[in-house]
């Protein structure tokens, strides 16, 4: 069974590039953003930056989630986005959808991390209408992203790609990912 997920702060296009992977590899596609609880969106409308707290939970909901759309695609096969801005998010992502898996069949995750300069976030999000991301949170999670390296990326043993979508349109992203699946 494989579960991807599509991180990187707000503005990145994690949706946009879920969306079409999903479409590419022809599996179900959740938006992780949509399984926030009322109390996570609350404080984010009024511009306060969740805690590690506020995320155990919401982690724990998308992950099992995503284990189960996997488990039931005929591609056996789901993609998440969601902003997994730290390692341990990433780790935690991986405890709870693997103990949520109820198949036999082991899990191979894949953590592809969009990334791109403050400025060019700044620019995305300010952008954006009816989302309750707002620019002003875009500082506290451009502030704790630990963008993967060393031995989390797949080029050294481990699960993680990482993407600099700096300058790139949504297409290009796209084509690049896509290449490595």
């Amino acid at each position: 069974m494989k579960f991807i997920v599509v991180g990187g702060p707000a503005g990145t296009g994690k949706t946009t590039l879920g969306e079409k992977l999903s479409e590419y590899l022809g599996c179900p596609y959740i938006e992780g953003d949509s399984l926030h609880p009322k109390e996570n969106i609350d404080k984010m409308s009024k511009g306060i930056a969740l805690t590690d707290e506020d995320r155990w939970g919401w982690l724990q909901v998308l992950s099992e989630i995503t284990v189960e759309k996997a488990s039931q695609s005929s591609t056996k096969t789901a993609i998440v986005s969601c902003s997994m801005l730290k390692k341990i998010y990433r780790r935690y992502i991986e405890k709870c959808a693997t103990a949520a898996n109820q198949t036999d069949e082991p899990i191979e995750f894949r953590f592809v991390f969009l990334h791109t300069t403050f400025e060019e976030l700044m620019k995305r999000v300010g952008g954006r209408q009816g989302h309750y991301m707002k620019s002003d949170m875009v500082m506290s999670q451009y502030n704790i992203m630990e963008v993967p390296k060393d031995d989390e990326l797949l080029s050294n043993g481990g699960n993680c790609l990482e993407f600099d979508t700096t300058g790139k349109d949504p297409e290009k992203v796209f084509t690049e990912v896509s290449e490595i699946f």
